[in-house]
């Protein structure tokens, strides 16, 4: 007669096939937030004696053979004592990381070459003082190719193998008992595209080093890294420009109002000029009253020259965004994505993303 199959050990201590989890597994299994915050329960901290512990372990174990081998009763009391300090450093230790709450903060954009910024909140809600803090990230020095999806492990974040991570550097914290603080995690950018949080591992050595505590932390962080721009890049191509009129009238607008600007003129009045744009150009300005933009500036991607590569047009289109400011209509148009024109923040911003993520395109 058959027994039916039991469920009771596809719980927390087998894995989804149904074997028995390995410590490797345990490791592995997903720290993600719940209602947007982590926290470091008991059951999510992990500890593990450092070197320095070892070999202090080492020197308790001589002491208390010495000490039973030439019967010493101060050696006796000395090294129960050091064995003692050692127990409480661990739960001190311990308890430095326990029932923390981290969360996701504010992301930076950034351009290749240079380093994203991810911040995390931290809030301490107990009553006690958490000293020395880490964080810190495996970053992947394989580039991903924008618009192929990256690698899953099992825990659902992106990874990597071992050889192709990197330690990036730690970011400290100190908090006092009730506060709360900022973790900014720098990232390398080493190619365009969408970058995103690994798994942040929090640690904690104090208070003498000879225990080392960990947690892990999964948060839904992303940012955009942006083409480098072009360091010598060819003066943009603008369109006729109404600066070779008789009058002399400029297709800028003034960085103090919105009307068009053209060369001064004996018996324009003073309050007409143009101060801050004749200051800035060395020649007087004056208004005319007219509330014209400049023309549109288109960025092409087909009008470059052939020789540059993929990332060499990105690179070049980047820098003519940048260098077109806040006042100045541009357009772009890549192969499958085109942006109309536009001035502003929002619209140098629609292109950088655009340019991040081509061939994908761009969210809307």
């Amino acid at each position: 007669m058959s027994t039916p199959t039991s469920n009771a050990t596809s719980g927390p201590t087998s894995a989804p096939n149904g074997r028995p989890r390995g410590p490797a597994e345990w490791l592995r299994r997903a720290h993600g937030p719940v209602n947007g915050v982590v926290t470091l329960h008991r059951r999510q901290l992990y500890i593990l004696p450092t070197r320095g512990g070892m070999a202090f372990a080492v020197l308790l174990l001589a002491m208390l053979m010495t000490s039973l081998n030439y019967n010493i009763s101060l050696g006796f009391a000395l090294t129960f004592l050091l064995i003692g300090i050692v127990m409480a450093c661990m739960w001190t230790a311990y308890r430095n990381l326990l029932d923390l709450e981290v969360s996701a903060g504010a992301v930076s954009p950034a351009f290749v070459g240079d380093a994203a910024v991810f911040a995390l909140h931290v809030d301490n809600r107990d009553d006690t003082a958490r000293i020395g803090m880490e964080a810190r990230v495996q970053a992947d020095k394989r580039p991903r190719i924008p618009g192929r999806p990256a690698t899953r492990r099992p825990g659902g974040a992106a990874s990597a193998a071992s050889a192709s991570t990197v330690p990036t550097e730690a970011a400290s914290l100190t908090l006092d008992a009730q506060a709360s603080g900022a973790l900014a995690l720098r990232l390398p950018a080493t190619r365009r595209g969408r970058l995103t949080l690994p798994r942040v591992t929090l640690e904690s050595r104090f208070p003498f080093g000879l225990f080392r505590v960990w947690s892990y932390a999964d948060l839904p962080l992303a940012t955009l890294v942006y083409p480098a721009p072009e360091a010598a890049a060819p003066p943009m191509p603008l369109l006729a420009r109404a600066d070779d009129a008789e009058d002399g009238a400029l297709s800028i607008a003034s960085d103090d109002g919105i009307d068009q600007l053209r060369r001064y003129r004996a018996g324009d009045p003073l309050h007409r000029i143009a101060w801050k744009h004749s200051a800035r150009t060395g020649r007087w300005m004056s208004r005319t009253g007219q509330a014209t933009r400049d023309p549109a500036c288109w960025l092409d991607w087909h009008a470059l020259p052939d020789g540059l590569d993929t990332e060499a047009r990105l690179s070049r289109l980047c820098a003519w965004v940048l260098a077109a400011g806040d006042d100045l209509d541009i357009g772009l148009r890549l192969p499958a994505v085109e942006i109309p024109p536009g001035h502003g923040a929002a619209h140098r911003r629609a292109c950088l993303e655009a340019l991040a993520l081509w061939p994908e395109r761009p969210t809307s």
